[in-house]
């Protein structure tokens, strides 16, 4: 197999190349693309591939097979020398992520001894994972800080096509095993990397570099950074959104934070007196219902169904009304579709479980839990109380022997 020219080894902001042809094929679907030349990057080290036109066809992936870039085209390409171009913005941005994580690569190594282990670029965000155990924010600012007096001293990003023996010139960051001719990526003073990607000219086209987040994963720390233009719309979303809320707030925009923050406390605290509020409302609800009991046998069965209760209310009504001795609850809600709660006093013999799932399996209803406490539903709203009258007679049936 022969080896393609990679044009943007030695230059990375050719746009346009003339290239020949060397082999077409299909590609489920596509067409597979061989020329003798190009200045296409195929996917590889962490960056996606270009894209772009050949011959006027859409080029929507690149990679690389037996030393030769292969170009996966939608549609056909003629024989014989074709012009390609290359799609720029998205070159260009690859450019800048690219070189921005050389520099926060070294930063992060220079100032924590932390060395990168992997690089993914997304579409949105890159990452880098660090061997490292963990960071702080204080860490990261004075990584960020570095970077960034990297890019604005605009230093020089040199290309070296190397001999392995030359390599010894450079301290490198990283070694490799390769043989045959070797490209380090070198920014001057800062950082020399073995890298087949491309980049910008010099630091200062990569623009500002930030980091976004960082966490945890599988014993390294991953941080994710934005470098040049997916920088600045990232800033101008965040800025877009903290103005937004200064001016909904009426504070400052330094304000926000705290803002949010008191609103955050007081909305916790608005809560809190709301689930008190709402637990005393139940539990003179629960005094009520206990006053309407029937007399079975021994117990009291309180039977109703409430238009406006949850299935949790329904659960702390039950609890209320069965701490005390000697009692049965039949509950249905129907604000939606129907909720049954069933429930009876630690003295009762009888197995609410059992009994809801009785009562309510005529009308297509499910449920289920403790002898002493069961919860369930039913489709249809409508049967809330044929399902209570059911297991009102049921209760009878077990529990109208004992004399009262």
């Amino acid at each position: 197999m022969g080896i393609t020219e990679r044009l943007y080894y030695r230059d990375s902001y050719m746009k346009e190349f003339t290239a020949r042809v060397v082999r077409t094929g299909p590609a489920g679907g596509q067409t597979e693309v061989v020329l003798d030349r190009t200045a296409f990057y195929p996917e590889g080290g962490g960056q996606p591939s270009d894209t772009g036109l050949l011959a006027g066809a859409p080029v929507t992936s690149v990679l690389e097979r037996d030393g030769e870039v292969v170009h996966l085209v939608r549609g056909s390409v003629p024989s014989g020398e074709v012009i390609g171009g290359v799609e720029w913005e998205r070159r260009f941005d690859h450019m800048q992520q690219h070189s921005g994580q050389h520099i926060l690569s070294q930063a992060f190594e220079q100032l924590l001894g932390a060395k990168t282990v992997s690089f993914h670029m997304g579409a949105e965000v890159s990452t880098i994972d660090l061997a490292t155990p963990g960071l702080g924010p204080e860490q990261v600012q004075a990584v960020e800080e570095l970077s960034n007096r990297v890019v604005f001293e605009d230093r020089p990003i040199l290309v070296h096509l190397l001999d392995p023996s030359e390599l010894s010139r450079f301290d490198l960051r990283k070694g490799t095993e390769r043989e045959g001719e070797i490209r380090v990526v070198e920014v001057e003073g800062f950082d020399s990397i073995p890298c087949g990607g491309t980049h910008c000219r010099s630091t200062g086209a990569v623009g500002l570099i930030k980091v976004t987040r960082w966490a945890r994963r599988s014993g390294d720390v991953r941080v994710e950074f934005l470098c040049g233009w997916r920088a600045l719309r990232d800033y101008r979303a965040k800025n877009e959104a903290v103005v937004a809320l200064a001016t909904s707030l009426a504070v400052r925009d330094q304000e926000v934070r705290e803002a949010v923050e008191r609103l955050m406390r007081d909305a916790t605290e608005t809560r809190r007196q709301a689930e008190q509020l709402r637990n005393q409302i139940l539990d003179y609800q629960a005094a009520e219902l206990a006053g309407k009991a029937e007399a079975v046998g021994e117990a009291s069965v309180i039977t109703t169904v409430l238009a406006d209760r949850s299935p949790d209310e329904l659960k702390h009504l039950a609890a209320r009304v069965t701490s005390e001795p000697g009692r049965v609850v039949l509950l249905a809600a129907t604000a939606d579709k129907a909720s049954v709660v069933f429930a009876r006093s630690e003295d009762v013999p009888l197995d609410a479980g059992a009994l809801l799932r009785q009562a309510a399996a005529p009308f297509g209803g499910r449920g289920g839990g403790r002898p002493n406490l069961a919860q369930g539903g039913i489709p249809d709203p409508a049967n809330a109380q044929a399902v209570l009258d059911e297991a009102l007679k049921a209760v009878r049936g077990i529990l109208g022997g004992h004399a009262g």
